[in-house]
């Protein structure tokens, strides 16, 4: 087992080709989305989903407002450019 975050990154760097194939399912809300491992580096593990905008309505238009995509519409919405 491993035990610290070196030897995880050692692994993870060892075998980053496998693992880039692999999908992880997370837990948001009501809903449970699926997330590939996009990248690994020396300090991280990427994740990446594709989330399509007809997707975003068609999750909250049936009720799905607490899930990624309501999130995702969410902070699009407040978005706001910083001045500088």
């Amino acid at each position: 087992m491993i035990d610290n975050a070196d030897e995880l990154r050692d692994k993870a760097n060892e075998y980053k080709n496998g693992l880039k194939r692999q999908f992880v399912n997370i837990p948001i809300g009501d809903e449970e989305y699926g997330f590939r491992i996009s990248g690994i580096g020396a300090k991280s593990v990427k994740l990446e989903k594709f989330v399509k905008f007809e997707d975003i309505f068609e999750a909250i238009e049936s009720g799905n407002d607490n899930g990624l995509e309501a999130m995702i519409k969410q902070i699009i919405e407040d978005y706001e450019e910083d001045e500088e």
